[in-house]
């Protein structure tokens, strides 16, 4: 029998390097890995997990030769890593693959996508899986005209049940110090000041074809709920699973793999302060000055929400703006970046992206 082919984009981050361990202690082989620049570490996965094909991507051959690679039959492909140039690998798999699952961890690849991305992948016969927990936790939901709400959670970061806590004079390692979640650095800023939950609302309703107007967030501390859908019927559903990346992250191994390591949620039914909601208002978070106009935005404006918000917080890690004026300063630059650009495929949205990034750097 043939082993099913699987690749891990963004293998030297935490999640792929999560992924790698769980891969290896269930004698699961992997096909082929990649990494940004982080080439001393991928050597040392090549030579532990015992993968014959690795790329990093940064340099022009291997960035060449892995275009190349993408022509094989691959069953699993997983996009571990940040960035929405990643898009121009998953554009080159699906000329190439068929029936095979495509795993995304990335919010930057689905926003950038939008539906040109869905309509992509289903034409293609291939399967998206959603890696984030609020997205996964919806794969099983009923979406139709049924639908009167849909909730996803927020545990509530790092500051928000610390309400004496100043935003002025926060140092880096407090902003990074997510209570429930081990994350990049981009996506624990992102989680600091609730700038991820409007970059993901904006993925349910393109992953589900849903009106970001039935869509919004609540607080939820403990993060065993990941989302609850009201119907019109007046049944509501709760979504709920372990706060713990492996059961998304092993979910599309299931298909072709038997694994010993399952991840079970059953215990955490008891305890009722997983059952417990805040309301989502704080004066502290500027986020919320901006929520009801960022949940108007079209498929352009939530692209440069993404791309300007990630120049942001360069500026920012670098001492160049301060953190409480990283979604200030990317609303204001946003109004200057906005166009009528025409977004209808993947390469007209990567020309898109490449061209405000021009004008970022050259700014």
């Amino acid at each position: 029998m043939i082993s099913p082919k699987v690749v891990i984009i963004g293998s030297t981050g935490k999640l792929g390097s999560k992924l790698l361990n769980y891969t290896y202690k269930n004698n699961i082989k992997i096909f082929a890995i990649t990494c940004f620049k982080n080439k001393k570490k991928i050597i040392k996965q090549k030579i532990k997990y015992g993968i014959s094909n690795y790329f990093v991507l940064s340099e022009n051959n291997d960035f060449k030769n892995f275009i190349n690679f993408l022509k094989n039959k691959i069953d699993i492909i997983y996009f571990l890593d940040f960035g929405s140039f990643s898009l121009t690998y998953l554009n080159y798999f699906l000329k190439n693959n068929s029936h095979s699952l495509i795993a995304i961890a990335n919010k930057e690849m689905i926003i950038a996508g939008g539906r040109p991305l869905m309509n992509s992948i289903t034409k293609s016969k291939n399967k998206l899986i959603p890696l984030d927990s609020e997205h996964f936790s919806l794969k099983n939901s009923l979406f139709n005209k049924d639908v009167k709400k849909i909730l996803i959670t927020a545990s509530g970061g790092p500051f928000y049940f610390s309400e004496k806590k100043s935003f002025k004079d926060v140092t880096l390692k407090e902003v990074l110090a997510h209570p429930k979640w081990k994350m990049g650095t981009n996506n624990l800023i992102d989680s600091s000041n609730f700038i991820n939950k409007i970059l993901e609302i904006y993925e349910v309703s393109i992953i589900y074809n849903i009106p970001i107007s039935k869509i919004d967030f609540i607080i939820s501390k403990q993060a065993f709920i990941h989302s609850i859908v009201f119907y019109n019927d007046g049944i509501i559903t709760f979504n709920s699973f372990k706060n713990d990346m492996l059961l998304t992250l092993t979910y599309p191994l299931n298909e072709f793999f038997t694994l010993k390591n399952k991840i079970s949620s059953d215990n955490y039914l008891l305890n009722i302060s997983n059952f417990q909601f805040n309301k989502n208002f704080d004066d502290r978070y500027i986020f919320f000055k901006f929520y009801k106009e960022m949940r108007k935005f079209n498929h352009e404006e939530q692209i440069l929400l993404m791309l300007l918000n990630n120049f942001a917080q360069s500026l920012y890690l670098s001492n160049k703006l301060q953190y409480d004026k990283i979604i200030s300063y990317t609303m204001k630059k946003l109004k200057i970046y906005k166009s009528k650009a025409y977004l209808n495929n993947i390469p007209s949205i990567l020309k898109f992206i490449k061209s405000v990034k021009d004008k970022i750097n050259n700014a």
